[in-house]
């Protein structure tokens, strides 16, 4: 496949300054938002934001569905603890999840989906699963494998320096 150049100038990037981290960095940002747009307008006519449904998937599929801690949820989804809070609260007064206290840890809440969440999961999902696809679908075939083992190990060295 062509590489096809952006002009990272256009975002404050100057590519003969010779510094790769920099440009590699700032294009995985710069996909990020645009994967996080394309995802928010697809959930938006359900209501939903992303971090939303991701707290619903994570209830429905974490532990075989029966529930995460809030804190977990926390470790998973992209977003700060007001927010999960916030999003947790929208989420039970919605009846998409409920929240019961831990009875090994009365400090902690699980969060479990609820009928009416697993409802809008099934509803949401071959659409999302759609346009998921398509956008990864954007990366030639022949490089998404070594692409999912490159920011996988990524990811897991990130995490790794905690």
């Amino acid at each position: 496949m062509e590489m096809i150049n952006t002009d990272l100038r256009l975002y404050g990037i100057n590519p003969a300054k010779g510094r790769n981290y920099e440009n590699i960095t700032y294009v995985l940002v710069l996909i990020s938002n645009i994967l996080q747009a394309r995802v928010e307008g697809y959930l938006k006519p359900y209501k939903l934001s992303a971090v939303q449904f991701n707290l619903l998937m994570l209830a429905t599929y974490q532990n075989n569905g029966k529930g995460i801690t809030q804190v977990e949820l926390a470790k998973h989804l992209i977003a700060s603890a007001s927010n999960i809070t916030k999003v947790v609260e929208k989420s039970v007064k919605e009846g998409f999840i409920k929240r019961t206290v831990n009875p090994a840890s009365r400090r902690e809440n699980i969060i479990c989906i609820t009928p009416k969440g697993k409802m809008l999961i099934n509803k949401v999902w071959s659409g999302y699963d759609k346009l998921v696809r398509s956008l990864t679908e954007k990366i030639p075939s022949k490089n998404r494998l070594q692409t999912e083992k490159i920011l996988n190990n990524w990811l897991n060295s990130l995490q790794q320096e905690k």
